[in-house]
């Protein structure tokens, strides 16, 4: 997958991050897990801005955010909105590496980087690490 391939991929995931984040700070207690949720919202905005920028750069033209986003399951409570937002990093992990991976060198310690921060966020919402192939 290109760039400008994975770019667009994560940028989308990152459009379903933020809106799984008004969710998740509805239905967590108030308190460090809101003010969790809103930063992590506040956090993938930031990324989203960037990723939208970069699409730019590589020459096309960003796609637009979905108007809503349907959760995988019903969040209903706190322990299904932690659950999302475990499920939300996991998957932009995942992505983020995949475009570490496509980068250019300039880029990939960044992407990287935002990986990582991503797989911190599914321990620290989830309790557990999760394992990865070649883990064990």
């Amino acid at each position: 997958m290109s760039e400008l391939e994975s770019a667009v991929l994560v940028l989308g995931g990152t459009e379903a991050a933020i809106y799984a984040y008004g969710l998740v700070a509805a239905r967590v207690p108030s308190g460090s897990q809101r003010s969790s949720a809103l930063s992590a919202m506040a956090w993938h905005r930031t990324q989203r801005d960037a990723l939208r920028a970069r699409i730019t750069a590589l020459g096309s033209t960003p796609p637009a955010a979905a108007a809503a986003y349907a959760p995988p399951f019903p969040v209903t409570d706190a322990a299904s909105a932690r659950r999302l937002a475990t499920l939300v990093e996991d998957r932009l992990a995942g992505q983020w590496a995949g475009l570490a991976a496509a980068s250019t060198a300039a880029a990939r310690t960044r992407d990287a980087l935002t990986a990582q921060t991503c797989a911190t966020r599914v321990v620290t919402w989830s309790g557990a690490a999760p394992v990865w192939n070649g883990a064990l």
